[in-house]
């Protein structure tokens, strides 16, 4: 099928050749490829094996009510595609393939006729979230098994995106719980390889609402907290990604008008302090509340998930806007690297005060499911590339082998000091070069790239970026008038107070950060506070289980 793409993307992101070679990204994939080797084939199989009447042995993944895998049955399936494939475009790992091959041939051996291929009846998949949720879970993790190598993904995510293109469920598909999340697999599926135009055709005739895109566009704040049709929710974030894909595949202008104008009002009223999105579900909102304590639920790693995806796609469209790579890096370090608990799983919400969620003990949920997803494609977030071009967005210990005939090397102990190298080992034409000057390190604020025209084999390049302190006070609903809240943010890390009770008070002040706070000699990511034997600052994404304050109370 002859696809077009009438707005289509300035730079190309890698599908591999990318290596991370040390540092701290580096141990995030590592610990990903660990979790998703703890995975019980026979528990992610269980409901399929039920389905086709075969013995099925142990018991589903689910916690409390059975949530994700008993009420979304087939989730974690998706769950473990999505973040074994993606590893593996970068990483060949044998263990991790001869699961997902195990995975599709149940799949494929499950599917029904017209291609449906969910562990339900097809009367069952007229409820809940099955149409939008659970068939955009597989359909990713399909069609990330075909980016990895295995061709039966892309075939099988076919057979799927036909059988819901022709499903009795699309006059009230998005009237469904959170209904507005399966735009976004009709979109992807557009993408893939054998991607057809119907599947753009039911994205827009079944999903698009016009009068959300028209309020969101005009700036309306009620649009992101109060959709009508649905509860409301951060999912309205992947929403966006697929209407910014009806934008590259229509030019229609509303399409990047509701894009931009969401994430302006995002940035300015749902981001906290460290990039993760406020907005959740099942609680007040409202703009600027910002909730801080874990009664309420903000943070939710599934929205940085799609904040960042969302960036990226900008950043392949404007290129140039450097501002784009600082939304993926803050959210990346600060959210996703603090959701991570070491090779056992991922904090479904990240509270900035008393202790992090405890819902890592559960391996499928949404959370998880994304969160395996971003961690195995953080080697694609470092570089991005044109015929003649290079961009450098993220700094990481890594070498690339790029498609247009560049293989770069990057040497650099990010987050821990500002050093960067970069070297070309080999360019088989010269190229232009773009460096990010990240906005942590401009004391303006205002990031750019540093452009190196006609840059050839041998070529090196030195950044030195200043590691210097940031203060944020808090304006969110949790305010007392009576008390300064204060976070602190040292290079591209966010730190927190560390202690109990909460909120912990400490005394510094507020306007000369740099002459309380001293880096902890032979503490990676420590602080130590002038004056203070009580506490100290950690970075976020090192906390574990210990009390902490992100915004602590702050005395001069």
């Amino acid at each position: 099928m002859d696809k077009k793409y009438q707005v289509p993307y300035r730079t190309q992101a890698p599908m591999g050749g990318v290596r991370l070679t040390g540092g701290r990204f580096a141990r995030a994939f590592e610990n990903n490829v660990d979790f998703l080797k703890g995975f019980d084939l026979d528990r992610m199989l269980y409901w399929y094996r039920v389905h086709a009447g075969k013995p099925a042995q142990g018991v589903p993944y689910a916690a409390g009510d059975g949530h994700f895998e008993n009420n979304l049955k087939g989730q974690t399936a998706g769950e473990f595609l999505m973040g074994a494939c993606t590893s593996l475009l970068w990483k060949e790992d044998e263990a991790l393939r001869k699961t997902v091959r195990a995975i599709l041939d149940e799949i494929s051996g499950d599917s029904e006729p017209d291609g449906f291929l969910l562990p339900i009846t097809q009367e069952e998949y007229r409820t809940r979230e099955y149409p939008n949720y659970t068939r955009a879970w597989v359909t990713f993790g399909l069609l990330d098994a075909g980016y990895a190598g295995e061709e039966r993904g892309f075939t099988l995510a076919r057979a799927m995106s036909d059988s819901f293109n022709h499903s009795e469920v699309l006059p009230y598909v998005k009237d469904m719980n959170l209904g507005f999340q399966g735009i976004l697999a009709s979109t992807r599926m557009y993408d893939a390889p054998n991607g057809k135009n119907m599947d753009v055709e039911v994205a827009r005739q079944y999903y698009q609402e016009d009068w959300w895109l028209k309020q969101i566009a005009s700036g309306d704040q009620r649009a992101i907290y109060d959709h009508p049709g649905n509860h409301p929710h951060s999912t309205l974030l992947t929403t966006l990604e697929g209407y910014l894909d009806l934008y590259r595949i229509t030019g229609e202008p509303l399409y990047w008008n509701a894009v931009t104008s969401a994430l302006s009002m995002y940035e300015k009223e749902w981001q906290h302090v460290g990039g993760g999105i406020a907005m959740c579900e099942n609680d007040t909102f409202y703009p600027g509340c910002l909730w801080l304590s874990p009664e309420h639920h903000y943070n939710e790693l599934c929205s940085t998930n799609f904040w960042v995806l969302l960036n990226q796609r900008m950043q392949r469209l404007e290129p140039d806007n450097a501002h784009y790579a600082d939304e993926m890096e803050n959210s990346l370090y600060n959210v996703l690297l603090a959701a991570q608990v070491g090779n056992q799983g991922y904090h479904y919400l990240n509270f900035l005060e008393r202790i992090k969620d405890w819902r890592y003990l559960d391996r499928a949920t949404c959370c998880a499911s994304l969160g395996t997803r971003l961690c195995g494609l953080l080697p694609q977030f470092l570089y991005t590339y044109s015929e003649t071009e290079v961009y450098v967005n993220l700094y990481a210990q890594s070498t690339a082998s790029l498609p247009n005939g560049v293989t770069l090397c990057c040497d650099t102990c990010m987050p821990d000091d500002g050093h960067v190298k970069i070297r070309i080992i080999k360019a088989d034409q010269p190229i232009c070069l773009h460096l990010r000057i990240p906005r942590w390190a401009v004391k303006d604020g205002k990031s750019y790239y540093e452009v190196h025209q006609n840059v050839k084999t041998g070529d090196c390049f030195t950044l030195d970026f200043p590691m210097s302190y940031r203060v944020t006070h808090y304006r969110g609903g949790e305010r007392k008038p009576d008390e300064d809240r204060c976070a602190l943010e040292y290079g591209p890390l966010l730190y927190a107070a560390m202690g109990a009770p909460n909120p912990v008070q400490v005394h510094w002040n507020a306007h000369e950060p740099e002459k309380w706070f001293i880096p902890i000699a032979g503490e990676k990511r420590r602080l130590k506070l002038a004056g203070d034997t009580t506490h100290e600052y950690w970075a976020y994404c090192e906390i574990g289980d210990e009390p902490f304050s992100v915004y602590p109370v702050v005395k001069e």
